[in-house]
């Protein structure tokens, strides 16, 4: 398969509902490509058969569910493409983890659609289907790993140094990589102004706080955009308020976008059931009123500038060692963290979803995304170690003097009343 600058290699596409694999291979089969499906409806000799097929080179591109691929080493996987964002962070960057391994330049592509946040909450609540529901402190728990997922992916600072700051790394951060989208947008002088920001903001959040509880997304960015073709602002009395048309230069997408950023941030949230709806939260009613900062990066109205067809031979070799870089320092952290989880007993684990808890309540309160508080692997090492000190806190990985006398003391409460 021909890929970027010529090179040969394979892909792997991410489609994780069944009925999507087979979609999109077809798709793809059509339109000249050697493509196969893979997931777990498929009967054990063929999934083996597709398997064999990728890894000897018959077989360009797979369409498969998240299964596919742990086994799978081959070397020159030249893209990774995610139809719909798995569960968390750790999830997405094992999977992407398979792309690049000869230390060529690879590509790792994140599709979302404004309807990924409430169909993910509608599957963590309905759970496996075996037993009966979840419990609630599972499904926040798993709401929150996909939250900080979408904080990352809606962002506005690098890929790379946000990554590693999730996973511990902070010594190995670059104050901006030169090379993902985010880094390329903000080098492109694409970003606004703070007042500018914080308008924007605090009009899309007086939208939500119009529809509270009533509608969802799609609704509260028609409510700003002024759409006068949407009966629902028509018959609820909508179209009269004063936020009607308070963006009303902006599209629909974009608006769409600029909401879920809001809901990363700890702005606005889904109500539960079948058809989630949005509500403004604490923290983004005291945004809205000016009685805290507003840190958001707007979200791009152009695509993320690609690299220039002139490019020369060294500068792709630059940039795909720092790619491999950042995927060999994303991998290693990502099997420490899965170590980590997997030491914790019983006590520890409650202990770490305390925390965890803990850390989202202060970032919502500081409006800044939870890895800044700290990362999953320092909660699992206080969860472990149980520090009763400062001073021992000051032991765990990634707390140093600033981070134990800012959140110190309400990680070592917890500790305390853990026992």
């Amino acid at each position: 398969m021909a890929l970027p600058y010529g090179r040969i290699g394979t892909a792997i596409i991410d489609a994780p509902p069944r009925r999507s694999t087979e979609e999109e291979a077809g798709r793809l089969v059509s339109a000249g490509w050697k493509a196969l499906a893979y997931h777990a409806g498929m009967t054990g000799p063929r999934r083996e058969s597709v398997q064999q097929e990728f890894a000897a080179g018959s077989c360009q591109v797979v369409v498969a569910t998240n299964a596919f691929g742990m086994g799978i080493d081959r070397p020159d996987v030249r893209a990774v493409i995610h139809l719909a964002p798995p569960g968390s962070i750790e999830s997405y960057y094992q999977e992407v983890g398979r792309a690049g391994r000869d230390g060529r330049d690879s590509y790792c592509l994140l599709l979302i659609s404004p309807g990924d946040m409430p169909q993910r909450r509608r599957l963590i609540e309905r759970g496996s289907g075996r037993g009966g529901l979840p419990e609630p402190e599972a499904v926040q728990h798993k709401w929150n790993l996909f939250l900080e997922l979408m904080r990352w992916s809606e962002g506005g600072s690098c890929r790379h140094d946000a990554i590693l700051r999730y996973f511990g790394d902070e010594a190995e951060t670059l104050s901006g990589c030169g090379h993902c989208d985010v880094c390329l947008e903000m080098a492109g002088g694409g970003s606004a102004d703070p007042e500018t920001v914080s308008l924007t903001v605090r009009k899309a959040l007086s939208a939500v706080a119009r529809v509270n509880g009533r509608f969802g997304i799609q609704v509260a960015a028609g409510l700003l955009r002024g759409d006068t073709r949407d009966e629902r602002l028509e018959w609820s009395g909508l179209n009269q308020s004063p936020t009607f048309g308070a963006l009303e230069g902006c599209s629909q997408d974009w608006l769409q976008r600029l909401l879920r950023r809001c809901v990363t941030a700890g702005w606005v949230d889904f109500t539960s059931g079948d058809r989630p709806l949005v509500v403004l939260t604490g923290a983004g009613r005291a945004v809205m009123r000016g009685e805290l900062p507003v840190r958001l990066l707007l979200p791009p109205e152009r695509e993320p500038r690609r690299a220039p067809a002139s490019e020369t031979r060294a500068d792709r070799n630059r940039q795909g060692r720092a790619e491999q870089s950042v995927r060999q320092g994303v991998a290693r952290s990502t099997r420490r963290g899965a170590e980590d989880g997997l030491e914790l007993d019983e006590e520890a684990l409650a202990l770490f979803e305390q925390l965890r808890w803990h850390r989202l309540e202060l970032s919502r309160d500081a409006a800044v995304p939870p890895y800044v508080i700290a990362s999953d692997r320092t909660l699992r090492e206080i969860a472990r170690l149980r520090p009763s000190t400062r001073q021992e806190l000051l032991l765990v990985h990634g707390i140093g003097p600033a981070r134990a006398e800012s959140y110190g003391a309400g990680f070592l409460a917890l500790v305390t009343k853990r026992g």
